[in-house]
């Protein structure tokens, strides 16, 4: 590898980019809650696999809306 080579390591996450953040607690789209999304980066890789695993298992219903 030389100097100017960068290399990224590939974090795990549940992010599937369709992020709306619910009554500021979790996120609709990942199912994370507003500190574990915060705190991602900050987590062992076991974390965050440990942490999806739980949120596959996790039912979130849609928010309704009375209009």
């Amino acid at each position: 590898m030389t100097t100017n080579e960068v290399t990224a390591a590939k974090i795990s996450t549940p992010c599937i980019r369709k992020c709306q953040l619910i009554d500021d607690s979790y996120c609709l789209g990942c199912k994370r809650t507003w500190q574990q999304i915060k705190n991602w980066s900050s987590y062992s890789e076991k974390q965050r696999l440990e942490i999806i695993e739980e949120l596959k298992r996790k039912k979130i219903d849609k928010p309704t809306t009375n209009w």
